[in-house]
């Protein structure tokens, strides 16, 4: 069976939703469901939404033919959701136009469906996509957990679901009548907290680019912006173990992991995943390009990993000050100075060129400022970090 409900403009084309006994034994959150009945992975209810006019719902499920108008959607094999859906929506792609699809899945993707949701972001710039899985699919296994950092990579925002993605779900995607959701299954927090760690674990490798949106969205030198409660950061680690002058290492994209109950600051990420590469007998050049300046908890931890690291030196130049105003937040930063770190220096027109062309899948176009004020906020920052680090 495949249900969707389709969406142009305000108007309902297509619509079919499974039954709440269905829906009920397809998303349980218990971390193994090896004999439950409906524990196939084979339920992805897909909500999707376009910067156009038109929006679009449904729910698949894998190996079974399904012909909503005025879709024609033909099945004769095995075919994972996670690969139906790319098929269909393929179909429907626009350059011109940018997509966010959203999809909440009773499993993660397995090793195969996850290399080909990362070929279609690779080759499909415009499409930006968030997986919240119910359960981790064979999440011991090196492939699958491969499978998931290369999503990752290209920009796919993998999380747990929580009570908030169920109603959703529940909402949403199933025959209720008008019953409300109450989970079925004792546990839920202490599931949902157990599945988050084992992600993290999983996804602490980098991205290598993000999407020029995401940069022009989040990399903006204004003071003061709403909205912005991610982190993102962008390194490049250098080392000079065979030679005077530093030699290139690795690069790439860290941001922030895990909801608000349990978050992982992109801080934390480098940090996490640096330490397991470093050498006693290697000195490295660390760079941070980073959307905001670190929290105090996050000055903190850099303070004491360069304080007990003294072969790394760092740099980090900020696109804006975390809380500028707050006591806590100066004196992280000035903690952060005190242990060599050369903080913060502020981005300008230089360092936001280099991040567009080393982070940013930016097909070729050249970066072009997002405010028309961005030396002026340049010397007001500037001006700002050098009365902090007094």
């Amino acid at each position: 069976m495949l249900w969707a409900q389709i969406w142009a403009g305000e108007r309902v084309v297509g619509r079919g939703l499974p039954l709440p006994g269905q829906w009920v034994s397809a998303l349980l959150s218990e971390p193994c469901l090896a004999h439950l009945p409906g524990s196939d992975r084979s339920h992805c209810p897909v909500p999707l939404q376009s910067l156009g006019p038109a929006a679009q719902r449904g729910l698949l499920h894998h190996n079974t033919p399904f012909s909503p108008p005025p879709l024609q959607v033909l099945l004769n094999s095995v075919c994972h959701t996670e690969e139906l859906f790319l098929s269909w929506f393929h179909g429907m792609l626009s350059s011109d136009q940018d997509y966010q699809v959203t999809w909440y899945a009773s499993w993660s993707p397995c090793a195969h469906c996850a290399g080909l949701v990362a070929d279609f972001l690779a080759t499909h710039t415009n499409v930006s996509l968030i997986i919240f899985a119910a359960r981790l699919y064979y999440s011991w296994d090196p492939d699958y957990r491969q499978g998931l950092r290369r999503m990752n990579k290209e920009g796919a925002k993998v999380l747990i679901m929580n009570y908030k993605e169920f109603q959703y779900c529940w909402d949403n995607f199933v025959f209720n009548y008008g019953r409300p959701w109450l989970p079925c299954w004792g546990r839920l927090d202490e599931n949902y907290q157990f599945l988050v760690t084992e992600l993290e674990e999983i996804l602490r490798d980098p991205m290598v680019r993000m999407y020029q949106k995401t940069f022009y969205y989040h990399f903006n030198n204004r003071p003061i912006l709403s909205y912005r409660n991610d982190t993102w950061l962008c390194f490049e680690v250098e080392t000079n173990k065979d030679s005077n002058s530093p030699v290139p290492l690795c690069s790439g994209v860290f941001r922030n992991q895990g909801d608000s109950k349990t978050p992982c600051h992109a801080e934390d990420c480098f940090l996490t995943w640096f330490q397991d590469m470093l050498s006693s007998d290697q000195d490295y050049q660390v760079t941070w390009y980073t959307s905001w300046s670190p929290c105090p908890e996050c000055a903190g931890l850099v303070a004491d990993f360069l304080a007990t690291h003294t072969n790394v030196s760092l740099t980090i130049f900020a696109a804006r000050l975390y809380y500028g105003q707050d006591p806590d937040y100066q004196q992280g930063l000035r903690r952060l100075n005190k242990e060599g770190a050369k903080v913060v220096r502020i981005m300008y027109y230089e360092e936001f060129e280099h991040c567009w062309a080393k982070f940013v899948y930016n097909h070729g176009k050249p970066w072009v400022a997002n405010n028309n004020k961005l030396k002026k906020n340049y010397q007001f920052l500037v001006t700002k970090l050098e009365e902090i680090l007094r």
